[in-house]
């Protein structure tokens, strides 16, 4: 028999709606409202995260990611230095993987084998995300390269056209989770 999850449906959930204020506050980026939607959409993730530990441990590691995520953030926007940023922004980079990574095997643990569906969709953002961050951290040390850094460019922009399907199927996949996890 199943055993149903409430703690990590409602972190789940709490996270679906993070994800849905980060893109909300891209455009608004120009604007205070931006600012203050971009951060709360980092509490909300914390918290959904947190929330989430309640009933499986294994969120905690993303929790401590998404922390050390944040601190990264806050230090990349401190220091404008081109190479320390980039190191920067490939760690952040890394860490966002580990944390999606880290939230879908803990959710598929969760459900067992009980939500086919849900455990490809996983599957596919994993996989997707593991191909754009490798891609993502070759053209971070391309970029530095002169002649290669317009290849470079090119690569990676097409690397975050498709993380941005992994991205779709990703809020797919928290929101199908949040509701199979009642």
């Amino acid at each position: 028999m199943y055993q149903s999850c409430p703690n990590a449906a409602k972190g789940l959930k709490w996270m679906f709606i993070a994800e849905i204020l980060a893109i909300v506050s891209i455009p608004l980026v120009f604007i205070l409202i931006g600012g203050l939607t971009a951060l709360a959409a980092t509490v909300l993730n914390l918290v959904g995260l947190y929330t989430a530990t309640h009933d499986d441990a294994g969120y905690f590691p993303a929790l401590y990611a998404e922390i050390a995520s944040l601190v990264i953030s806050v230090l990349s926007n401190a220091f404008h230095n081109g190479i320390l940023t980039a190191v920067l922004s490939v760690v952040a980079e890394v860490l966002g993987l580990f944390i999606v990574y880290q939230v879908i095997t803990t959710t598929l643990n969760l459900l067992g084998s009980r939500n086919g569906t849900l455990e490809q969709r996983g599957n596919t953002v994993i996989k997707v995300y593991f191909g754009c961050t490798v891609i993502s951290v070759v053209c971070a040390v391309l970029a530095i390269i002169p002649i290669l850094n317009i290849i470079a460019l090119a690569v990676g922009a097409v690397s975050e056209i498709v993380m941005v399907v992994g991205y779709v199927f990703y809020l797919m996949f928290l929101y199908g989770a949040s509701k199979a996890l009642v």
